[in-house]
This record gives structure tokens, sequence and C-alpha cells, in this order.
């Protein structure tokens, strides 16, 4: 089996940047990042969005995130960039739900 290294973040915002959302991709795990990139364009392309301007990110990840809980943040910087942060929650005390 193959280990998923990469995955594709697209987000579309409004022409002031004062929206944004995460646009879905067919495809959002790749094996490497290289991989990943040759596809952004094409998939920001492809996407479907009415947002007038889209940005995209290809971030390295080690391929166990896929099997943990996990949190994406990101952000579209100064420079027009998006900027994507991903954390596994296993340091997060685990959630109980006490039923009678």
């Amino acid at each position: 089996m193959e280990q998923i290294a990469a995955f594709m973040l697209l987000v579309g915002c409004s022409s002031d940047l004062g929206t944004c959302t995460e646009v879905p991709v067919p495809v959002a795990a790749y094996e490497s990042v290289d991989a990943c990139r040759a596809d952004l364009s094409l998939q920001m392309r492809l996407s479907g969005s009415p947002a007038p301007k889209m940005f995209g990110a290809c971030t390295q990840i080690d391929s166990r995130m896929f099997h943990e809980a996990a949190t994406v943040a990101w952000e579209i910087s100064g420079d027009g960039r998006l900027i994507v942060d991903v954390e596994t929650d296993h340091n997060r005390e685990p959630q109980r739900v006490a039923s009678r």
C-alpha cells in the first residue's frame, strides 16, 4: 500500500477577500507534494467555484494523519498565498460521552 504524503486544499474568495470558503476537490490525497502540485492548477480550473479569486495549496503531511483526528487551519496571507497548517488532535484529551 502506498503512503499518502500530501493533500490539496482549494479556497474560493470574494474579490475583496472578505469572504472565503473551502472548495471541494475530487482527489484530496496524493502520494507526494510534487504529484499534488502537478494537479493543482487543473483542479483550480475545474473546481466549478463561482468565486472571483481562487487559491490552492499542497501540504506535506505524515500519512498517519489520515487515520487520526486532525485540525486544518488556513489563511490568505497579505501577499496572496494560501497558508495551511495541519495539526493532529492526539495531544488533546479524548472526548467522553456519558449516558445512562
